[in-house]
């Protein structure tokens, strides 16, 4: 019955459209009965033709088979030269309205309960440059598969990946539910397991979390480098030299990031640069699930991305700088690298790579080398299985002792 509604709704729209090239007026177009006028604009007020203006409930949510299995969820329409489209002959029910245009990178949408005994309803649909949307989901651990990560009322899903971290690269600002679940495929059916609002385009939407506070894992924004870099020191070789600061990030990112350059003095067969931030005494990463950042370079080159050990009088090994690390090659463009423990490079007996054993318990820097001859940009440095780091020791062997006789007890 009500996929027959909107075939019939469809053919008046239709009709409208001929009728108003037969000589109606522009607001006689606009006036149909049992109907919503909608008139998409810029937030200046500007028409925005030739948008697709897309109804759905908004029941509806995507990827859940249940929901979203019949087209009738999937109606489009288009705004004429003024903005303006007509939906006529819809039936009684709440519907989330989006008008969108991703060559003009242009989306907004309204929610709006509509009653069919209404006459004509207007609505106004303001579109604006859509936003990123990131967070995390927490599921049981009983729960093996990954989650899908869907807004609801709107065609947007994308899943969470083995930390339980979503991003949606592109969505229409405003105030949105986001909903994670996992499908029963034997049942046709879903379990919810988070739902958040969200106010998309402002900052409190760029970082969120999806579940029971039991099963989220930690998480932390080590450092975006908005207020500068400098809790980040940089250091070279005798032959070498590394420039620090913090521009715009352009390239397709906003904001500020950390820009570093990394410069051969001379013809030397071996040198290095790195920028570091110390962590102001020993951290037990032993817990670590990753750490991520978005980097891109000059050009194609190879960055480091280190956790060292630094002693300033009473060595924790025979020396008194060792590291682990795992090297990336970086690209022109942006792009977001994954550090994880168990895929560091494996202990070598040159350039004082000791292994991820030899350093977990008592990391007091991390540091990003950078090739030489070449500029690298980084930003957004976010740290999972951690709600912060936690320096438990000052710098010494005889603080170390103390701090794991604590932890044993």
């Amino acid at each position: 019955m009500i996929k027959r509604a909107w075939t019939y709704g469809m053919a008046a729209l239709a009709f409208c459209y001929v009728a108003c090239d037969s000589g109606r007026t522009a607001g006689s177009s606009m006036e149909t009965e049992n109907s919503i006028a909608v008139l998409v604009q810029l937030a200046d007020g500007t028409p925005a033709a030739r948008m697709d203006v897309i109804v759905r409930p908004e029941s509806y949510l995507s990827g859940a088979s249940e929901l979203g299995s019949d087209s009738l969820f999937q109606l489009h329409f288009e705004t004429d030269e003024q903005g303006r489209v007509v939906l006529t002959d819809v039936p009684s029910g709440s519907y989330v309205i989006e008008a969108r245009s991703d060559v003009k990178n242009l989306k907004g949408f309204e929610k709006i309960a509509y009653v069919e005994a209404d006459t004509t309803t207007p609505l106004t649909v303001e579109v604006s440059e859509p936003s990123k949307v990131s967070g995390h989901v927490g599921l049981p651990q009983l729960v093996r598969r990954s989650a899908t990560v869907s807004v609801q009322g709107l065609d947007y899903q994308v899943p969470m990946d083995s930390t339980g971290y979503f991003e949606f690269e592109s969505l229409p600002n405003g105030n949105v539910e986001i909903v994670a679940f996992v499908s029963e495929d034997e049942t046709d059916s879903i379990t919810v397991y988070g739902k958040i609002e969200a106010d998309v385009g402002t900052k409190s939407s760029k970082k969120l979390y999806l579940g029971d506070s039991a099963y989220v894992k930690k998480y932390f924004v080590f450092d975006d480098f908005e207020n500068g870099a400098d809790d980040w020191k940089p250091s070279a070789s005798k032959n070498a030299e590394v420039k620090l600061d913090v521009t715009s990030a352009g390239h397709n990112r906003k904001g500020k990031v950390a820009h570093f350059v990394c410069e051969r003095d001379s013809a030397a067969d071996w040198d290095w640069a790195l920028i570091g931030r110390e962590l102001g005494g020993f951290v037990d990463m032993s817990e670590l699930d990753s750490i991520r950042f978005w980097a891109r370079g000059s050009v194609k080159s190879r960055i480091s991305f280190a956790f060292d050990v630094l002693v300033n009088n009473d060595s924790v090994t025979s020396a008194d700088n060792i590291k682990s690390w795992r090297h990336f090659e970086v690209d022109t463009a942006w792009t977001r690298y994954t550090v994880i423990p168990s895929q560091l490079d494996t202990a070598d007996s040159n350039g004082g790579n000791v292994g991820w054993d030899a350093v977990k318990k008592h990391v007091t820097k991390i540091s990003i080398f950078g090739a030489m001859g070449t500029e690298v940009w980084v930003d957004d440095i976010e740290v999972y299985g951690y709600g912060i780091f936690d320096p438990y020791a000052p710098v010494t062997k005889n603080a170390l002792k103390k701090s794991d006789s604590k932890k044993k007890d």
